[in-house]
């Protein structure tokens, strides 16, 4: 392949799991030359998101900077890299946003301990952001 998009994939990798990824890239997967592009979580502590994955056990495994680390030591290089800030709000979610939010923390809580959380995070006047990083790396 020329290029690989790993949008988010990283929340949910142990860091045995990321290693086999990067030599998996470097080794098998990616053409001479190719990319990878990361877009991950850095890590904010304002994203409430972050906080309602937290409060239900399922913290992200790894943010940005260890990624980072991570992808050199394999090997590969950064040749571009962007912050996105933003902001989110949860609040008055669908029925489908909370199934999905459900899944993400693998079923430990019931739909309405779901809304309960969300309720309690994303207040009125209250601003949540969130803080990613978009990368490319090159093999």
């Amino acid at each position: 392949m020329d290029a690989v998009l790993l949008l988010d994939v990283f929340a949910h990798l142990d860091s045995d799991d990321r290693q086999a990824l990067y030599q998996k890239l470097m080794t098998q997967y990616l053409a001479s030359g190719g990319i990878v592009i990361v877009i991950t979580e850095c890590g904010n502590p304002n994203s409430g998101l972050l906080r309602l994955l937290q409060g239900f056990g399922k913290p992200y495994k790894v943010y940005y900077d260890e990624v980072e680390k991570e992808m050199l030591a394999a090997g590969f290089t950064v040749t571009y890299t962007q912050d996105i800030w933003g902001t989110d709000d949860l609040s008055d979610p669908s029925e489908d946003l909370v199934l999905f939010l459900k899944m993400f923390i693998d079923n430990v809580a019931s739909e309405q301990e779901i809304r309960t959380a969300i309720a309690d995070i994303y207040k009125p006047n209250e601003r949540s952001t969130f803080h990613k990083k978009f990368a490319i790396f090159k093999k």
